[in-house]
């Protein structure tokens, strides 16, 4: 049996071959009030939860908005960790978690899991990012509707694809982490931790 193996740069191509298309999102009108909040459209911020926030790789404009949201702790998402060079000298938990949009699995999303609940345990708000705040982080919200907000698959799924943060239908493998089983093993991985 032959394996399929995707480089980087042959998914960087495709991506730019289909002009990076997103998956088609819900008109403003009908979109769920329980779905995330835009508070930037520029930086793809938008506010998740009282204490879950998302956007793309922050800059120095974005600052002000995580200071203003008293974002305390950012999870990075990215195979690069450019918040050094932008947020070290913030008063930020700087937290690194790279993902390759490609290879993406549960052991990521739980990882992503239990730094939110170390988070959540300290009372501080966090803000999840990858480079464009869609696919990566997208996942990554979902996973935390799940676990934390108890939201079914399918609504979680429904808001990462649809939500307006463009997420990009070519990755086939971020829909299909979303079972039932590889969400009992997330939580009972939280519950239990070693």
């Amino acid at each position: 049996m032959k394996t399929l193996f995707l480089s980087p740069l042959l998914i960087a191509f495709t991506l730019n071959l289909s002009g990076c298309m997103t998956h088609p999102s819900i008109p403003d009108a009908q979109r769920p009030a329980h779905w995330g909040k835009l508070i930037q459209a520029e930086h793809n911020f938008y506010k998740i939860s009282d204490d879950l926030y998302r956007s793309e790789q922050p800059s120095q404009a974005l600052l002000p908005q995580l200071t203003q949201q008293q974002i305390q702790t950012v999870i990075n998402l990215r195979s690069r960790n450019d918040d050094i060079k932008v947020l070290d000298q913030q008063q930020f938990d700087l937290i690194h978690v790279p993902i390759h949009t490609w290879a993406i699995d549960r052991s990521d999303l739980l990882q992503v899991m239990q730094h939110i609940q170390t988070a959540k345990q300290k009372q501080q708000k966090v803000l999840l990012h990858c480079y464009h705040g869609s696919d990566r982080t997208g996942a990554s919200v979902a996973m935390y509707r799940i676990i934390f907000e108890n939201w079914s698959i399918e609504d979680a799924v429904q808001e990462m694809k649809r939500g307006g943060y463009g997420y990009h239908p070519i990755w086939v493998n971020i829909g299909n982490l979303f079972t039932p089983e590889n969400v009992k093993w997330i939580r009972e991985q939280l519950a239990n931790p070693s």
